[in-house]
C-alpha cells in the first residue's frame, strides 16, 4: 500500500513519541507534537502507534539498565564518538579489543572518530546543522560549549548522570560538575585531570641544551626574546615561535581573563585582580601590549610567516623537527606527556600562575548530542571511561604488546615496544586530556611517578577566580554572538600572529565589533554576573 506524506509524518512522530515517551515517561510529548502544528490530523492515529512502545524505560535498547546483549537478539547499540585529534591507523583494531570488554558490560559497542584539529570546527557546525546522528561530542569552554548548548545541540544532562552516571559523579570532584553548569544544567562530563590551569611553553630541551639557553631566566614572555633569537640565527630550518589557528590565540590567549564559561563569548573579567567588572578585551592595554610584541617577533622572523592562516598543530610541527617552542596549556608533567608524541625532549615553561575559572572546569568535556538515538547509552560509556580502567587505557593507549608495553614488574607504568619510536607508533592519539579520567591512565616510563599526586597539589594551589561558578547563558544574545565572531576570524588570526599592526588594525578592529554589537553582549555578561554574584 502506497503510503502519504501524513501517513509517514505519523510514522515519525510516533517514533519520537515512543522516544520521549521512553526518555521521560511522555511528559514532554506535547511538546515534541507541537513541532509538526500542521499536521493535527495525524495526531487521531498516534494512539495506535504508540501502542506499541514499550513500557519499560529502556524499551528494547540493549542492556537499557546496563545488562549484555538485546532480548531480542538484535545488535547492540553503536555509540559514536567524536573528538578532535588525529585519525590513527590501528582505531579499528583498538575499537575491537573495547568493544570485546565493553558489549557485556552495557549493550553498545563504540565507534572512534577522530576528527583533525583544522576540521573540527566545520565538522562539527555541519554535524549540529544537519542534525546528523551522533552520540558523544567533545567541548569545551574554549570550543563554543556555551554557543552550542544555546542551539540546543547538546541534551541535558543531570538525569542521565544520576540514573547511568553513579561512577562519574562518585569520581568526579564536584567542583568540575557545578563548575561546568549553565544555569544548573549540566550539558557536558568534564574530563577528571587538573581543575586549575595556567599557561606558558613547551621548548625543546636538546637545542636549548646545544646553544645554552638557560631557561630559569624566562618569567616574563618578553624574556622569551633572546632564546627566539639565537634559534633563528643558528637554526634556520626551524621556527624559533610556532603559530597556527588550531593552538588558539597565541599571546594573547596568554591574558589574565577570565572568559565567564565560553572563550568564544566576548567580555572578560581579571583571574587575579578582584575585579568583576566585564571588559571587552580588545579594548584594554593588556591585548595592545601582547599585539604589539607578536608585531615585533613576526617582523624579525621568530613567527611563521603563515600563522594566521596555517592549520597545522604546533606539536605536529615540532614532532617534524620544525618548531623550538610554542603555546600550550601546563600542568604537572605536560612535558613528558608530549615527549611521548612529539619524539624530542621537551621542558615546560610556566608564565602565569595557576587559576581556577569555570572556563578551567570546563575546560574538557563529553557532551551528548541531540540527535542520539540512545542517550543512556552515550551516557553508559563516558561512565566506563570515567570508571573502568581497562577500557579507559585501551582508548588511550591502545592495546599492550602491540601499541605499548609495561615496564617489568610495573602495572602502570609503560613503554614503546621494541622496534617502535615516536614516528612509526601506528596508536598514539594523545586525547588522554579529552577522554574520561586521567587518573586511570598508565604513565609513560619518561614521567614522573608522583604524576598524579602532583596533579592535586597543583589544584589546591590554584587561585580561584571571583566569577567561579558562573556561565554566561548566551541564548538573548546569540545573533550579536554570531556576527561578533565572524569580526573575530577577520582580525583577530592577523593580530595574535603579528602578522598586522595593531596600532592600525585595533582602532578598525573596535569599531567592527561595536557595529556587530558587542557592547550589547557585554551588557548581557554583566548583568548576569551581578545577578550571581549578589547570591553568593
Amino acid at each position: 500500500m502506497e503510503r502519504t506524506f501524513a501517513d509517514w509524518e505519523t510514522l515519525r512522530i510516533g517514533a519520537i513519541g515512543c522516544r520521549v515517551q521512553q526518555m521521560t515517561g511522555g511528559v514532554h510529548l506535547v511538546r515534541t507534537l507541537k513541532v509538526w502544528p500542521r499536521m493535527a490530523a495525524a495526531v487521531m492515529t498516534l494512539s495506535l502507534v504508540l501502542a506499541g512502545c514499550s513500557s519499560d524505560k529502556g524499551g528494547t535498547t540493549p542492556g537499557a539498565e546496563g545488562g549484555g546483549a538485546a532480548e531480542s537478539g538484535g545488535k547492540p547499540y553503536e555509540v559514536t564518538l567524536y573528538y578532535p585529534g588525529t585519525p590513527q591507523k590501528d582505531v579499528a583494531l583498538v575499537e575491537a579489543e573495547i568493544n570485546k570488554k565493553m558489549e557485556p558490560k552495557i549493550g553498545a559497542t563504540l565507534k572512534i572518530n577522530a576528527i583533525d584539529w583544522g576540521q573540527w570546527d566545520n565538522k562539527l557546525n555541519l554535524m549540529i546543522s544537519s542534525g546528523e546522528k551522533s552520540d558523544i561530542i567533545f567541548t569545551a569552554a574554549w570550543q563554543n560549549y556555551t554557543v552550542n548548548v544555546a542551539k540546543g545541540a547538546f541534551l541535558p544532562l543531570n538525569e542521565l548522570l544520576d540514573k547511568y552516571g553513579q561512577d562519574i559523579k562518585k569520581n568526579l570532584d564536584p567542583a568540575f560538575l557545578e563548575g561546568s553548569q549553565v544555569d544548573g544544567v549540566n550539558y557536558g562530563v568534564p574530563t577528571n585531570k587538573e581543575l586549575a590551569a595556567t599557561r606558558g611553553v613547551l621548548v625543546r630541551q636538546d637545542l636549548a641544551d646545544k646553544y645554552k639557553l638557560d631557561l630559569t631566566t624566562v618569567k616574563t614572555w618578553a624574556d622569551l626574546e633572546p632564546l627566539l633569537k639565537t634559534i633563528k640565527e643558528n637554526e634556520p630550518a626551524i621556527t624559533p615561535f610556532y603559530m597556527s589557528n588550531t593552538n588558539g590565540n597565541g599571546l594573547l590567549e596568554n591574558l589574565d581573563w577570565d572568559y565567564l564559561g565560553d572563550a568564544s563569548v566576548p567580555g572578560v573579567i581579571s583571574k587575579t585582580a578582584g575585579t568583576t567588572t566585564v571588559l571587552n578585551e580588545v579594548e584594554t592595554p593588556e591585548f595592545k601590549e601582547a599585539a604589539e610584541l607578536a608585531r615585533k617577533w613576526y617582523q624579525a622572523g621568530y613567527i611563521n610567516s603563515d600563522a594566521a592562516t596555517s592549520n597545522v598543530f604546533p606539536k605536529d610541527q615540532a614532532k617534524a623537527g620544525k618548531a623550538f617552542l610554542w603555546t600550550d596549556g601546563m600542568k604537572p608533567g605536560k612535558d613528558k606527556e608530549e615527549e611521548g608524541y612529539v619524539g624530542y625532549p621537551l621542558t615546560q615553561i610556566e608564565m602565569t600562575q595557576p587559576t581556577i575559572t569555570t572556563g578551567d572546569a570546563s575546560g574538557a568535556m563529553l557532551a551528548i548530542s541531540r540527535s542520539s538515538e540512545q542517550p543512556e547509552k552515550a551516557m553508559q560509556v563516558i561512565n566506563l571511561l570515567h570508571s573502568d580502567k581497562e577500557i579507559n587505557n585501551l582508548l588511550n593507549f591502545g592495546i599492550e604488546g602491540t601499541h605499548y608495553v609495561k615496564k617489568d614488574g610495573e602495572e602502570n607504568i609503560i613503554t614503546l615496544p621494541q622496534g617502535v619510536d615516536a614516528n612509526s607508533r601506528t596508536y598514539n592519539p594523545g586525547a588522554q586530556w579529552q577522554l574520561g579520567n586521567q587518573f586511570l591512565n598508565f604513565l609513560w616510563d619518561n614521567e614522573d611517578p608522583q604524576k598524579w599526586e602532583k596533579f592535586k597539589e597543583f589544584n589546591a594551589k590554584g587561585v580561584k577566580s571571583p566569577a567561579l561558578g558562573f556561565t554566561f547563558n548566551s541564548q538573548s544574545v546569540k545573533n550579536e554572538i554570531a556576527a561578533v565572531n565572524n569580526v573575530n576570524k577577520q582580525f583577530k588570526p592577523g593580530m595574535t600572529s603579528g602578522a598586522v599592526d595593531p596600532n592600525e588594525m585595533i582602532p578598525k578592529y573596535l569599531e567592527k565589533l561595536k557595529a556587530a554589537g558587542i557592547d550589547k553582549i557585554i551588557a548581557a555578561k554583566q548583568e548576569q554576573l551581578d545577578a550571581f554574584l549578589s547570591k553568593k
